[in-house]
């Protein structure tokens, strides 16, 4: 690690700390999941291939009703089965491909493990690769 990366990645943590910068990603979280429920429902669905997918907005969940088919609506994304939200997988990868922040550096401005910011943003960058 480089004396910029620590350097830069201390302050942008005091300024986390202090209230300067807050991190929010519910807004990109509602932001993502809209865009993934219009995307489902101008889909076929992966199982049978029909167009009949059903969204709502209190779930997490969509239904192809030919085939009974309801997988949450992050399946066949970068953001399926992750335990970080939407958000954070998003702005993870956003920090470590566009600052000079470690993975080391973004787990703890995310309050999450190091092991779970580093296998979300290598399954990003897997899926946009």
């Amino acid at each position: 690690m480089s004396s910029t990366e620590s350097a830069f990645g201390r302050l942008f943590q005091q300024l986390i700390e202090l209230d300067v910068i807050k991190i929010d990603t519910e807004p990109l979280d509602a932001r993502i999941e809209r865009r993934l429920k219009e995307f489902w429902e101008s889909s076929p669905c992966p199982r049978c291939g029909n167009q009949r997918i059903v969204t709502w907005e209190n779930t997490d969940r969509i239904w192809c009703r030919d085939c009974d088919f309801k997988p949450v609506y992050t399946y066949g994304t970068p953001f399926h089965e992750k335990h970080l939200t939407c958000g954070e997988i998003l702005l993870a990868f956003t920090l470590y491909a566009d600052t000079l922040l470690s993975i080391n550096q973004i787990a703890p401005l995310l309050d999450r493990a190091y092991k779970t910011v580093y296998t979300a943003v290598l399954n990003h960058h897997t899926a946009a690769g």
